[in-house]
């Protein structure tokens, strides 16, 4: 009884095997990749794209400031998601659903997004184009929505 049990578990275990990594190739290839996106924080300003496409995105925030910064983004379907505080030299990413609609960005810090660290993305049709923002049009800089 107990060789059967084992010969059973012997030529079993293959085809288990086999359809469990079916189903992580499959579920790998029908789950699209987020599209990365750099984002550039420094005093006082935020470098990104100024059009992104639709879709799961990772914004790959990178301090290359003196000073701290974090980056806070709202929009269509986004009501305020943050990366909280980034040293400076230090990167972090945050992965957001975008869907077409005017996006703002903004670094939360006290003072900063009023001296300049703000940014507008629109979302939609076209393909990504490079661009900066900077500027000072008031705000508190920890609310810039």
């Amino acid at each position: 009884m107990r060789n059967d049990r084992r010969r059973l578990v012997l030529i079993a275990l293959p085809f288990v095997l086999a359809i469990g990594a079916a189903s992580v190739a499959l579920a790998a290839r029908s789950a699209p990749a987020a599209a990365k996106v750099s984002v550039t924080e420094r005093e006082y300003r935020i470098t990104v794209a100024k059009t992104l496409k639709a879709g799961t995105t990772s914004l790959v925030v990178s301090n290359r400031g003196k000073l701290t910064h974090a980056l806070d983004i709202s929009g269509p379907g986004v009501a305020k998601k943050t990366t909280g505080m980034i040293a400076p030299g230090k990167s972090k990413t945050l992965t957001v659903t975008l869907k077409n609609g005017t996006y703002k960005l903004w670094c939360p810090v006290p003072g900063h997004a009023a001296l300049g660290m703000k940014a507008t993305v629109k979302v939609g049709g076209g393909s990504s184009s490079a661009g900066s923002s900077g500027g000072s049009s008031g705000g508190s800089g920890s609310s810039w929505a």
